[in-house]
């Protein structure tokens, strides 16, 4: 069996994206804390190696949203809202 050129391509094409994502995959999953995953890490170097979509199942699901700490106000939030104030109605 012979492929056309375009063909050859095609595939070519999809076996580049396929070992860039599983590269960028595996760096983001060695550099990301265990606790942040949602399966342990073999398991996703498992996943993204036997499965075509391994890589884009880890990106899509792999990881816990990153905590956000709500209880610390932002630094400059008060002297904002004070000069957004003063711009408004003038210097009280």
């Amino acid at each position: 069996m012979q492929l056309t050129p375009t063909a050859i391509v095609f595939i070519s094409a999809l076996a580049l994206v396929e070992f860039g994502l599983l590269a960028a995959a595996w760096i983001v999953l060695f550099r990301t804390p265990a606790a942040r995953l949602t399966l342990p890490k073999w398991a996703w170097a498992v996943i993204c190696l036997v499965q075509f979509v391994g890589p884009i199942a880890f990106f899509a699901a792999g990881r816990k949203p990153k905590p956000v700490d709500e209880t610390a106000p932002h630094p400059d939030a008060a002297s904002t809202t004070a000069r957004v104030v003063d711009d408004l109605y003038g210097d009280r």
